[in-house]
């Protein structure tokens, strides 16, 4: 069986250990259980050489935990109030804080680029295929029973007490040995349209396969057509995270191959996908990786649209207004730019 202290302390970046350990300290002092769940369990046990969000699961209700991740215009507000030791360590702070009241969740971004989401545990029930679920309060292992895919349904104990413990009611970890997506619930796809496009699109970037049963479920989803049915947070969320991607273009294109384009957005289909603008995007990451691949990608893929439409799409796509004003902040200086070089190029040619 893995060592989950060991694989938390030497797979997850130091950044993300620090934000890892802040956050149960809290939950500990709160007399709360806190679990690290979904995405990150699932890459830690397949042996992912980066994990992309710490996603925490707690035993109770994560507003005893929120107010004690101030965000940081607060901090900073007070920061003349104290004096400050130099040898400390950077203090962490949130940047970017979203609480969604009905789901009781809440996404969060950290200063030193850390995401990540706290949820309360919960179960699930759907009361019309592609609407939000009713949620009621649940144990850690009823909250890993009602998830996507086996895969996704692995939890470890952040409890001081029970630090490390894998928790698998589902048998996961035998899936990620197996390279295999099993979907735990046969109306999985109709009552989640979103979770299709979460199949394919992890189907493609860890190389693993659908189970059987899976398929049969999936290609009866796409037969009824069952992404036409995505509500638009859906969308927005599932958007966010192709753009998230490392292989953008790889995924959409997929995607378009499969007809599925329409179901993020009407537009999408209708347009040109810029396939090597994407590619080249995904090649300047690599040498900057501070840089957020979301605005990028954003600007790329939106950059055929009215200016009012690709502003209704950010709203959509981007959590933060800070953000979508950064996104048309670029736009604009883009547009700068090239005239002043059109300008200059003309000049040249003139003295020629």
């Amino acid at each position: 069986m893995s060592d989950y202290n060991f694989l938390m302390e030497s797979r997850l970046s130091p950044a993300q250990f620090r934000v890892l350990n802040h956050i149960s300290r809290i939950a500990a002092e709160q007399g709360l259980n806190l679990y690290l769940a979904g995405g990150a369990v699932r890459d830690l046990t397949f042996g992912q050489r980066t994990v992309r969000d710490l996603d925490f699961v707690v035993g109770g209700n994560p507003q005893k935990v929120l107010p004690h991740l101030v965000p940081a215009t607060k901090r900073r507000a007070k920061a003349g109030q104290r004096r400050i030791n130099l040898s400390d360590p950077a203090p962490l702070e949130i940047e970017h804080l979203r609480f969604d009241r009905a789901m009781q969740s809440a996404e969060f971004t950290f200063t030193n680029g850390v995401r990540g989401e706290l949820a309360s545990a919960r179960n699930e029930v759907y009361s019309k295929p592609g609407r939000r679920p009713a949620i009621t309060p649940a144990a850690i292992f009823e909250d890993l029973k009602r998830r996507d895919f086996s895969v996704d349904a692995m939890a470890v104990s952040l409890h001081p007490n029970s630090r490390g413990l894998l928790l698998d009611p589902t048998n996961g970890g035998a899936d990620v040995e197996n390279r295999e997506l099993r979907v735990l619930h046969s109306r999985s796809f109709v009552e989640d349209p979103s979770r299709i496009y979460r199949l394919l699109r992890l189907g493609l970037r860890l190389g693993f396969k659908p189970s059987e049963r899976t398929k049969q479920y999936l290609d009866s989803a796409l037969e009824n057509r069952a992404w036409e049915r995505m509500d638009p947070e859906q969308e927005g969320r599932e958007l966010r995270a192709i753009l998230r991607e490392e292989n953008v273009g790889q995924v959409l294109k997929m995607f378009a191959h499969r007809g599925l384009l329409a179901g993020l957005d009407r537009k999408l289909a209708r347009i040109r996908i810029p396939y090597d603008r994407l590619t080249r995007i995904r090649s300047a990451l690599r040498i900057a990786p501070d840089a957020d691949p979301i605005l990028l990608n954003f600007h790329c893929l939106a950059e055929k649209f009215s200016a009012g439409y690709r502003k209704r799409l950010a709203g959509k796509v981007i959590l933060h207004k800070g953000e979508i004003d950064l996104v048309f902040t670029f736009d604009r200086e883009a547009r700068k730019l090239a005239r002043l070089l059109a300008s200059s190029k003309a000049a040249l040619s003139s003295q020629v």
